[in-house]
């Protein structure tokens, strides 16, 4: 993720907060939340738990080095070819995040992306907004769902017709793993997150 990605991100996230505090009416009848609507109300529970925060970033993000080094050199059959890294911010807030490129032997690609929000975990929350919700739909181009791998939190999207698919998992309630690749099967992307060995990001300071 190129610097001026990363920084757009966090003052989208900034912006969201200034934009807060507008009052909706409440509802009158009761219905059933559809996805979208449980997804917007996570963002808004985000939202007001980031302006109680104020902002504030007690823990330091891990720098962008280290996370490269949570980097495996062989990931699910595939070779790290690249790995690349960056530490942005903007006012008290900042991200770190590391980005490794793989390949295997059938010329197939599978990216790695490793962000770390530090203590502002309301940031990791508006990143991963799927960690708060349930999400379970699919149609004839593929699905999408929530559930669970290795104890932590987890979102998949797959598409049926081999364009981008990928995995997300919550790890320490501040770093966000995200797999990704073309045309590659889910269970790959499965093994990919249980080879980063999430377990290794517990006290990682």
């Amino acid at each position: 993720m190129r610097t001026y990605q990363l920084t757009t991100l966090i003052l989208c996230l900034m912006m969201a907060i200034s934009c807060g505090g507008q009052k909706q009416e409440p509802e009158t009848t009761e219905k059933p939340a559809t996805p979208e609507e449980s997804m917007a109300e996570a963002m808004k529970e985000a939202q007001k738990a980031m302006e109680n925060a104020n902002l504030e970033q007690p823990v330091e993000p891990v720098n962008f080095r280290k996370l490269k080094e949570l980097l495996p050199q062989e990931l699910a059959g595939y070779s790290l070819e690249n790995a690349s890294g960056e530490t942005a911010g903007a006012m008290n807030m900042k991200i770190s995040n590391a980005k490794g490129k793989y390949r295997n032997s059938g010329k197939e690609d599978l990216v790695v992306e490793i962000m770390d929000t530090g203590g502002f975990g309301m940031g990791a929350m508006s990143m991963a907004t799927w960690s708060t919700v349930t999400i379970d739909r699919e149609d004839d181009m593929g699905y999408e769902r929530t559930g669970s791998i290795g104890g932590y939190k987890s979102y998949e999207r797959y598409r049926n017709d081999g364009s981008k698919s990928n995995v997300s998992v919550l790890a320490e309630k501040r770093f966000i793993v995200d797999v990704s690749c073309r045309g590659c099967k889910m269970d790959v992307l499965h093994s990919a997150i249980k080879d980063m060995n999430l377990s290794r990001f517990k006290g990682l300071e």
